[in-house]
């Protein structure tokens, strides 16, 4: 090492670089002083970036600082060793110098350019100060958004306070409520069990989920029994289907419930009436959920209502009996007309055989009349024998004009007999109504009656019954006998349709009352109103076959 020194710093026979510039006083001092000047600024910067490197120690890539800063010292040393070789000719150590300096040259070079990319990557200034702009614009935001956050803070908690006191409250009327529940639900259980009537729960698997004490007498089953048992197990044979059809029809929410009259079977055999109603189906939150059902056992009201119908049935009957009573001698001129005529036929028979030849053609013609006449008076017992005939009530689709007409050819003596005109309006075509045809015709028959009865003292003017049959706005057959008499009197009106109650001397006042109750077990209505100008008005209403389908 010290050997090297030596070589590296002896100058052997080299020459100064002054000799070169003949030693020219201006030539050296120019190369002197910008020699000097160079390597002054050169030692200046690396030590202004080394110093710069030392207080920014944020700065990116301080490496490439500090080898540029020893690249420029090297550099200005080269500038020294040129004032040096003016007159020292140490060569050797300034192409040593030079070496280091273009060793320090080439690494920085590569190293700036290995960091170039990502120099490049860095933002500018105005990179820089946008990004502060937004930077800033962001925490305004922010700013603003925390003040919000603290004004919605604010909010929530003075919502909460509130919904806390309204909690509160409605945790106070809650148990009020439970409470009152409570009482209700005491209450109607006390109800429940001490009930004179039946009282059930049916579940959606159409079994009894509860029932109260009377229910369990009622059928005989015991609670146990019936939960296992549903409505449709204990209802007869034939009301089941129907019951089936409500039951579905509640549960599927067709309808909201429904009230019938039933039989059931009881545990021991025994049949009995009862009737159901139904309320709307209970929350399936309740305690107890299902369709509550009230049950009342009418078997003996049903009993009362068929002996009050046999009652009213032979009632009825004896009325016609009497009514036909009366008119007797109507009846009997009705059929004495074609017998007469059917013996004054047969013996003109017998005359036409007499005669030699007989003639034939008038003894067929006699035969025809024989017959019309027989099947005349056949007509009129017939019609009789209908009246009167005592057999359980029939409803059939029965035709009012045909009824009217021969109610009114029964009477067709009376009316003459009495000088009574008869007008008939009977309106053509209308729909058949549902009822029993005896009935309809013992009403007709009365009010007809009732209207002759009524013109008997009218000697001032013509007797005229007037009857008519109409259809109204609600499909109802209406039929009006109305009479020229003298009128009823309006106090009377109200009463007329009582039992017992007759403006007639002799009357019995039943007519009128079976009457009303025939039309009203048919879901008609008898009404009677003043005529004009002279007069009363009966007419009665029934429902059309097609008014009921509808």
């Amino acid at each position: 090492m010290p050997s090297y020194l030596s070589w590296l710093l002896s100058p052997q026979d080299y020459m100064p670089h002054g000799m070169c510039f003949l030693w020219q006083p201006e030539l050296i001092a120019l190369h002197v002083a910008s020699d000097s000047a160079t390597a002054l600024a050169y030692y200046s910067i690396p030590i202004a970036l080394g110093y710069f490197v030392w207080k920014r120690t944020d700065f990116a890539f301080p490496s490439i600082f500090i080898l540029t800063s020893l690249f420029i010292l090297a550099c200005g040393t080269t500038h020294i060793m040129g004032v040096w070789t003016l007159w020292f000719p140490d060569y050797r150590l300034d192409g040593a110098i030079k070496a280091v300096t273009a060793l320090l040259s080439v690494g920085t070079a590569v190293a700036i350019w290995h960091v170039m990319p990502l120099a490049l990557a860095l933002p500018s200034t105005a990179q820089l100060e946008r990004i502060n702009q937004r930077l800033g614009g962001e925490i305004d935001q922010r700013q603003r958004a925390e003040a919000a956050l603290r004004e919605a803070n604010s909010e929530l908690e003075r919502r909460v306070a509130a919904r806390t006191a309204e909690l509160q409250d409605e945790v106070l009327r809650r148990r009020s409520t439970e409470a009152t529940l409570r009482a209700s639900e005491e209450r109607w259980r006390s109800m429940f069990e001490a009930s004179a009537v039946g009282i059930a729960v049916i579940d959606q698997q159409n079994h009894f989920a509860a029932a109260n004490e009377a229910f369990q007498k009622m059928v005989g089953y015991t609670g146990e029994e019936l939960k296992s048992l549903g409505p449709l197990d204990i209802t007869h044979e034939d009301d089941r289907k129907t019951a089936q059809e409500m039951i579905e029809d509640v549960q599927n929410g067709a309808r909201q419930d429904y009230h019938t009259e039933k039989r059931y079977c009881r545990k021991d055999g025994k049949v009995i009436w009862v009737r159901v109603s139904t309320a709307r189906a209970l929350d399936p939150s309740s305690p107890l959920p299902g369709v509550p059902a009230i049950i009342e056992d009418i078997t003996e009201r049903k009993g009362a209502e068929a002996a009050l119908h046999d009652a009213r049935e032979a009632l009825s009957r004896a009325t016609r009996l009497t009514m036909m009573g009366e008119l007797a001698a109507s009846i009997a001129h009705e059929i004495n007309q074609p017998l007469g005529a059917i013996i004054m036929n047969g013996s003109a028979c017998k005359r036409f055989l007499a005669i030699s030849p007989p003639d034939l053609d008038e003894v067929k013609d006699a035969v025809g009349e024989i017959v019309r006449d027989g099947n005349r008076a056949s007509d009129v017992l017939s019609r009789i024998r209908a009246m009167l005939k005592n057999t359980a009530s029939e409803r059939t689709q029965v035709d009012v004009n045909q009824a009217v007409a021969e109610v009114l050819a029964l009477t067709h003596h009376e009316l003459q007999q009495q000088r009574v005109s008869v007008q008939t309006d009977l309106k053509p075509n209308l729909p058949k109504i549902l009822a029993d045809r005896v009935q309809l015709q013992q009403v007709v028959l009365n009010l007809v009656v009732n209207g002759i009865d009524a013109m008997r003292a009218v000697t001032d003017r013509s007797r005229t019954l007037t009857v008519r049959s109409r259809l109204d706005d609600r499909s109802n057959i209406v039929v009006d006998v109305t009479d020229s008499g003298v009128g009823l009197d309006p106090a009377d009106r109200e009463r007329i349709f009582d039992t017992f109650f007759t403006t007639k001397a002799d009357g019995m006042g039943m007519g009128l009352a079976i009457s009303n109750s025939i039309v009203e077990a048919h879901h008609g209505r008898l009404w009677v109103e003043p005529a004009s100008p002279l007069g009363t008005v009966f007419s009665f209403a029934l429902p059309s076959v097609a008014g009921v389908s509808s």
